[in-house]
C-alpha cells in the first residue's frame, strides 16, 4: 500500500473519532448509538422522574414520581389517584366499602357519607333505637337495641354501674326508669318494686288453689288475702320475660292480714312451704299455721320461705315482718325462668290471711 493510501485512511479514521466524541458530549443517544455507555440515562435520585419531565410510563402523570396525577387531588402516595369503589379512603372520599350502594352500614355511591347506620339518630334498619349517643342509661343501648333487663345492659357495658336505667321487659315500646344493681354477686340485678305490678310495666297473676273467702290486690299493688276460720293456699305470678335464673329481696317486708282479735301466724317448728300446692300446716297439726315462700313457678315448690328463715314464730294480727336474710342474699332457682312466684297461706279456725308483699324490692337476673 502506498503513502498516499495510508494518509487517506488515517484522515477517515481521525474525523470518524473527533465525530463521535463530539456526539458524546452533546447527547447519550449518540452514545447509545456507537454502544458507548455514559451513565447520564441513569436515574440515581429515587425520584423516578425523566429529564424530559413528560412522566416515566409507571403511572406517575406529572413526572415527579410519586404516581399521582399533578394539582391539588394528588396525594403523593406513589399509589394513584383515589377512586371510589376501591375499598381504600382517600382524597375527598369520606367512606369507601368497596360497595357503596348506599344500603344499611355502608357508604353512598359517590363515597360522599356514610350510609344509614346506628348511631346517625334515626331509626332504620335493625334498628330498636337510635338516640345518636353511646349511653346505656337512657333505654337506647350503643348498638342500637333496647335492653329488656339490667343484665342486657351490663353484657353490653361491663363499666356500667349501680343506678336508674330504663328497661323494657314487655316490649320495647313500655320501658321504665329502675334501679339496676351492677356489684352484687357480679351485677345485673333488675328491681321491680311494687308501682311495676299493675300499671302496665309488667303482667302478674294471681291464683288460688284453695280460695279463701276475701282476697285481692289493693290501690298500692299489693296481693292480700283473708280467709273466714277455714285453709287457703295462693300463688302471685310476676312475669318477667327475660328470664331470670337468680332473686334477691330488698328491704322486704309482709304484713299479717287477720280478722280483729285473731292472729296470722308462721311457725317454723310447726310448717315450712315445701310445695307450691299447700302453703299452710295440716288440719290436724297442733297450731293454726302457714307460710310466705319464693322461687319460680317452673320449679315444683319455692326455694327459700320465711319459716325457713325466722327464728322465732310470727303471730300478730296487722304486725310486719323484714324478710330475715339482710343484706341482700341471692337464691338461684332450679332453672331459668320467666315467672318469678310468690305463695302463701294459712290454716286453723280464726280468720287470717297475709299481705305477702307489702313493701320491699325483688331483684331478678
Amino acid at each position: 500500500m502506498g503513502p498516499s493510501m495510508w494518509s487517506e485512511r488515517l484522515l477517515v479514521l481521525v474525523s470518524i473519532g473527533l465525530w463521535a466524541g463530539l456526539s458524546v458530549g452533546c447527547g447519550d443517544d449518540a452514545g447509545r448509538d456507537f454502544g458507548i455507555g455514559t451513565g447520564l440515562d441513569e436515574d440515581t435520585s429515587g425520584s423516578g422522574a425523566s429529564e424530559s419531565g413528560e412522566g416515566d410510563g409507571d403511572g406517575d402523570g406529572d413526572g415527579d414520581g410519586d404516581g399521582d396525577e399533578d394539582g391539588p387531588t394528588g396525594d403523593g402516595d406513589g399509589e394513584g389517584e383515589p377512586v371510589c369503589g376501591d375499598g381504600v379512603v382517600g382524597g375527598d372520599e369520606q367512606c369507601d366499602d368497596g360497595v357503596n350502594d348506599g344500603g344499611y352500614g355502608g357508604c353512598l355511591r359517590d363515597c360522599s357519607a356514610l350510609g344509614p347506620r346506628c348511631g346517625d339518630g334515626r331509626v332504620n334498619g335493625p334498628e330498636q333505637c337510635d338516640d345518636g349517643n353511646t349511653g346505656s342509661a337512657d333505654g337506647c343501648l350503643g348498638d342500637c337495641k333496647i335492653p329488656r333487663s339490667c343484665r342486657e345492659i351490663l353484657d353490653f357495658d361491663p363499666n356500667a354501674s349501680d343506678g336508674i336505667y330504663i328497661v323494657a321487659p314487655k316490649s320495647p315500646e313500655l320501658g321504665f326508669a329502675t334501679n339496676c344493681d351492677m356489684t352484687t354477686e357480679g351485677g345485673g340485678w333488675t328491681e321491680i318494686s311494687l308501682p311495676h305490678l299493675c300499671n302496665g310495666d309488667l303482667d302478674t297473676q294471681m291464683s288460688a288453689l284453695e280460695s279463701a273467702p276475701t282476697e285481692g290486690i289493693d290501690m298500692m299493688c299489693r296481693p292480700f288475702t283473708r280467709d273466714g276460720g277455714g285453709d287457703h293456699t295462693y300463688v302471685f305470678d310476676l312475669i318477667f320475660p327475660p328470664g331470670f335464673e337468680a332473686f334477691y329481696l330488698a328491704d322486704y317486708v309482709i304484713k299479717a292480714n287477720a280478722g280483729e282479735g285473731h292472729n296470722s301466724t308462721i311457725n317454723p317448728n310447726s310448717f315450712v312451704q315445701s310445695s307450691w300446692e299447700l302453703a299452710h300446716a295440716d288440719v290436724d297439726a297442733p297450731s293454726n299455721t302457714g307460710d310466705v315462700s319464693f322461687g319460680s313457678a317452673d320449679d315444683d315448690g319455692p326455694v327459700v320461705s320465711y319459716a325457713a328463715l325466722v327464728m322465732n314464730t310470727v303471730s300478730c294480727t296487722s304486725c310486719e315482718t323484714a324478710f330475715p336474710a339482710e343484706p341482700a342474699t341471692s337464691y338461684a332457682v332450679g332453672s331459668a325462668s320467666t315467672l318469678f312466684r310468690i305463695g302463701w297461706g294459712e290454716s286453723g279456725g280464726q280468720s287470717e290471711g297475709w299481705y305477702p308483699w307489702w313493701s320491699g324490692a325483688v331483684y331478678l337476673r
